[in-house]
């Protein structure tokens, strides 16, 4: 009987990472137990997310955000901060939208118009 052959290796070797060298360099840092321990204490001081808190919603945060990304420059900064705590949707969203684009989108309201414009 012939085996039958799965995708599931040949995706696996298809999956690269695109980002930068210098994001490479500092993503083994997020694997230490050092950033383990300042995550857990970011996260145990700020359980909640402060963009949804800034918008009225109260979600738990599960991500300690470098506000600053210059700081993930070299590891002597890297662990220094400052840090925010956010959710998941948050980060990999509109933070991370912002920080390509250099700018904040406003929030919206229920009424379709942008909230504080």
């Amino acid at each position: 009987m012939a085996r039958i052959r799965t995708l599931r290796p040949l995706v696996a070797k298809q999956r690269q990472d695109l980002r930068s060298e210098e994001a490479a360099a500092y993503r083994k840092l997020y694997k230490t137990a050092r950033w383990k321990r300042i995550r857990a204490a970011q996260l145990y001081v700020e359980p909640l997310c402060q963009r949804c808190g800034e918008e009225g919603r109260i979600t738990v945060a599960t991500v300690c955000h470098h506000t600053d990304p210059k700081t993930k420059a070299s590891e002597q900064t890297f662990f220094a901060g400052p840090f925010m705590s956010l959710c998941q949707p948050c980060h990999d969203g509109p933070i991370q939208s912002e920080e390509r684009t250099g700018r904040r989108k406003p929030a919206i309201g229920v009424d379709g118009w942008p909230i504080g414009a």
